[in-house]
């Protein structure tokens, strides 16, 4: 689904393997049952154990991206001597320093962690991936922040209609048109209206 939902997401599931080596894990639109949207890049013997020791209740990152917004490193968060197993055998995967990220959007919380074996993240890798996030995040659960002004431009062009017909049914000018249709192009990441159509259609966002 989020191959869907995220363009170019190989190329950029392959920049987090490098940016994250020893590991790292998506969610969007987090319940008790859950994130709706998930992608687990953690190494599968450490996914095995985190579950079979139950270990999310003991995990202090986890809880941060639950009750926290924004980005913090892991070795900024607060952690209790409760925690201490846990962190020891995350550190046996090569889990030694790390990033979260955590946005809640329309009450959806989404949270990203990035795991490195030998060093912090730099401050500029940090706000790069953070800028990413935040726009996957509006991919996936917010529409891409398209405005209804500019999903009805992009419902008239779907619907084959030219510019003047659109502003016509809408009421507005040709230029809001078009202007309507420049924003939604650069939401979606489209290099043209017709690909950005397609891409609201794919997404069901019109």
């Amino acid at each position: 689904m989020l191959h869907d939902l995220i363009p170019h997401f190989d190329q950029e599931i392959d920049a987090l393997h490098n940016l994250a080596p020893s590991g790292w894990i998506m969610g969007f639109n987090l319940t008790y049952q859950g994130p709706e949207h998930l992608h687990n890049a953690y190494p599968d013997k450490w996914r095995d154990i985190y579950q079979e020791r139950n270990y999310f209740f003991s995990d202090p990152v986890a809880r941060w991206t639950i009750e926290q917004e924004g980005w913090v490193r892991w070795s900024d968060v607060k952690k209790s001597a409760l925690d201490m197993p846990f962190m020891h055998a995350a550190q046996q995967f090569g889990l030694n320093f790390g990033v979260a990220i955590s946005r809640k959007t329309d009450l959806k919380r989404s949270f990203l962690t990035l795991s490195h074996p030998s060093r912090e993240f730099a401050d500029d890798e940090i706000i790069k991936v953070v800028t990413k996030f935040n726009h996957w995040t509006d991919l996936v659960l917010n529409r891409a922040s398209l405005t209804a002004g500019e999903l009805d431009v992009l419902a008239g062009l779907r619907d084959g209609l030219g510019q003047r017909a659109i502003a016509e049914k809408l009421g507005i000018a040709e230029a809001t048109v078009t202007q309507r249709a420049q924003k939604a192009c650069s939401k979606l990441g489209a290099k043209t209206r017709t690909q950005a159509v397609a891409i609201a259609v794919a997404r069901n966002f019109i």
